[in-house]
């Protein structure tokens, strides 16, 4: 065969190809190709309908919208946010005949719309950067002597966390009694037996800032503890109702359960 005659052939049956691509083959048969839609090609069955009761499902939910730092009070130290709480104080209280402002007051003033008011809205605004601080309202919530919370932000407890420069005064009872067991030995001293004497924390406490990190530490520790007398009355004796002025590593580990 000729090179002509072979290309013919080469033509011929190209044609023949797609035109039974496309119009079936030339015994009438219907096109054997598969079909190519704008989906995906399911050779299997269709799939089966699901019972009534039973619905598809919707899969995870969507994820809320994170709120962003707000552009000023984020950027503000705990004690300027507390100096501006005072500041403002009457318009945090729960209401005309409430003397303090209350956990609950705080919450309901964070959970109001903008106003488009500058004042009101600065105060919502503070609201809610507080309470992306827990640790900072715990403070606030702290009573100056005893350490108790009560869900009232007074006054001069705002006051005292705005004059202490301590570094323990956002620790909660907790994070403070794990700071004693991390420090047992030099709050402890050199004495015998194997317990903290309150006398010997009171000395620590009355001591002035030395400079020495490791000592100022152990002074500021010893400030905070004495400052908060329910937890001092808690530290000692947990086991009796008689204080023998004595904290025990047992005595710390039980408030930690």
């Amino acid at each position: 065969m000729s090179i002509a005659e072979r290309s013919m052939s080469s033509s011929a049956s190209q044609s023949l190809f797609w035109d039974s691509y496309h119009f079936g083959s030339a015994f009438g048969s219907t096109s054997s190709r598969p079909y190519f839609g704008h989906g995906h090609y399911h050779s299997g069955p269709p799939q089966r309908p699901l019972p009534d009761n039973v619905r598809p499902n919707p899969g995870p939910p969507p994820r809320p919208t994170p709120e962003r730092p707000d552009p000023h009070y984020s950027k503000q130290s705990n004690q300027q946010l507390a100096q501006a709480l005072l500041s403002n104080y009457g318009a945090f209280r729960e209401g005309h005949f409430s003397r303090q402002v209350t956990l609950e007051s705080l919450k309901k003033m964070a959970e109001r719309p903008l106003t488009g008011n500058p004042q009101m809205d600065a105060n919502i605004r503070l609201a809610k950067e507080l309470l992306r601080r827990p640790e900072l309202v715990r403070a606030l919530d702290r009573n100056m002597s005893t350490g108790a919370s009560d869900g009232r932000l007074s006054r001069d407890d705002i006051m005292s966390v705005i004059g202490s420069d301590n570094p323990f005064k956002l620790k909660d009872d907790k994070q403070l009694i794990k700071e004693m067991l991390g420090h047992f030995q030099q709050l402890k001293g050199n004495g015998r037996g194997d317990s903290i004497k309150l006398d010997k924390l009171k000395e620590f406490a009355a001591q002035a800032l030395t400079g020495n990190p490791f000592t100022d530490h152990l002074i500021q520790l010893a400030k905070e503890v004495m400052a908060r007398s329910i937890l001092q009355g808690r530290m000692d004796n947990v086991d009796e109702w008689q204080r023998d002025g004595k904290i025990s590593r047992r005595e710390l580990l039980k408030l930690l359960r």
